[in-house]
């Protein structure tokens, strides 16, 4: 039962994972790299270019050519970073619809698969979820990476078993 278990486990991720990524680009036209910044730069306003990187598991070029591409399509702003040494991003006016359209199409995607569960299966999930989610994170940075396209107005906090498997 385990490798079935794990087998489907493995299906079903590849399988929102394409439904999630589809959903995203057509929300906002933008690379998976690009759709991964807008959102992480939205949870964490401020961070430098390093940190945006370390959170998308990207190398340090290749995501500077990421951020000039989005701040080329006026979706994203360099600023001052948060030690005065460094440049901080930071989401421009249209880059927050562009955000808000992406989490409103994540979103949908997700909602609607759980709505298609029996109340005890949606029960169910949210319990196996809620045991496996904090297996995953090592550290912060991979709570971050996790997290990347998260809704982090649902659950922040200790509502993120993610988060909380790595503490503060």
């Amino acid at each position: 039962m385990t490798t079935l278990a794990a087998n489907w486990l493995g299906a079903l991720t590849v399988g929102l994972g394409d439904l999630l990524d589809r959903s995203l680009r057509d929300a906002s036209r933008l690379d998976p790299a690009a759709v991964a910044a807008v959102l992480t730069v939205r949870a964490r306003p401020g961070q430098s270019v390093s940190d945006l990187a370390g959170t998308l598991g990207m190398t340090h070029s290749g995501c500077v050519r990421v951020v000039g591409r989005l701040v080329d399509s006026g979706l994203l702003l360099r600023g001052p970073g948060p030690d005065g040494r460094t440049r901080g991003l930071r989401l421009s006016d249209t880059g927050d619809r562009v955000a808000d359209a992406m989490l409103e199409a994540r979103r949908n995607v997700l909602e609607g698969m759980v709505e298609k569960l029996s109340p005890d299966q949606a029960e169910d999930l949210e319990r196996v979820l809620k045991a496996m989610l904090p297996l995953l994170p090592d550290d912060r940075a991979d709570a971050r990476r996790i997290c990347r396209l998260c809704e982090h107005a649902v659950c922040r906090g200790d509502d993120c078993v993610v988060s909380a498997a790595v503490g503060p």
